[in-house]
């Protein structure tokens, strides 16, 4: 599904990793899961998922996971909450119907093994006083988009959080910062790639200067005003650039 189609002309290298130029051929806004919000999301939680849910699928499950564990041992079987459902609830809102479920279930998915489950996450478009974005260079290990730009910060919401709590924990895992006023959820896309419901917020920082602070997980970092957002980036991303920043631009 993705590829990256860059004209030599347009692509001028800012630094390792860093460049501005065309942006690749995977345009996630095409999808129809892309849900404007006007008031927060509201979770409905259920029951934990168990393995007789899937039937025989588990034990090949089990068994990705130990060889995935033995080629990745950095890899962590936390938790997750796994969206089985989304309904508009009204005056731009949505109730996703959640279950807590192990992240290994989720990390083994593929084309050829699909569990259904799809984790709940959080992005945030963070402006400073500048009017710039923070925006993170992915490395090569991790599971999805490797060496691509995203919006900083991101993560999946943790079984016993509210999304909101999970947005301003990443900000201060992910950058050191804490918002200057209450993030405010803007969207709700999902990730076909990924396989995963993510809630967008927008927020506003007081500094001017920093950069992401977790170099396992990013291996460049910076602020970026809209007209220079970093390339290539990944789908998502540029979803939330179409959906969120050029309307509003």
């Amino acid at each position: 599904m993705e590829g990256v189609h860059a004209s030599s002309n347009l692509h001028h290298e800012l630094g390792p990793g860093l460049a501005i130029g065309p942006r690749h051929s995977v345009r996630l806004i095409e999808y129809p899961r892309t849900i404007a919000l006007r008031r927060p999301p509201v979770l409905l939680r259920g029951s934990p998922l168990v393995p007789d849910q899937f039937k025989t699928q588990i034990d090949e499950a089990e068994s990705r996971w130990d060889v995935l564990r033995a080629k990745r041992p950095e890899y962590f079987d936390g938790g997750l909450l796994a969206v089985g459902g989304v309904t508009r609830n009204g005056h731009g809102g949505v109730t996703l119907t959640v279950s807590p479920c192990p992240y290994r279930w989720y990390a083994v998915q593929g084309d050829d093994l699909d569990l259904g489950i799809r984790p709940l996450g959080v992005k945030a478009l963070v402006r400073n006083r500048a009017g710039a974005f923070l925006c993170g260079l992915r490395t090569s290990q991790v599971h999805s988009y490797p060496n691509r730009w995203e919006f900083l910060p991101g993560g999946s919401v943790e079984p016993e959080e509210e999304p909101l709590q999970t947005v301003i924990r990443e900000l201060d895992e992910e950058a050191g910062f804490q918002p200057q006023f209450p993030p405010v959820a803007k969207a709700l896309f999902f990730d076909p790639c990924s396989r995963t419901w993510e809630i967008v917020y927008e927020l506003d920082v007081s500094a001017n200067h920093g950069e992401a602070t977790q170099p396992g997980e990013h291996l460049n970092s910076g602020w970026f005003p809209q007209e220079q957002l970093p390339y290539p980036m990944t789908p998502i991303a540029e979803r939330m650039v179409d959906v969120l920043l050029n309307v509003s631009s």
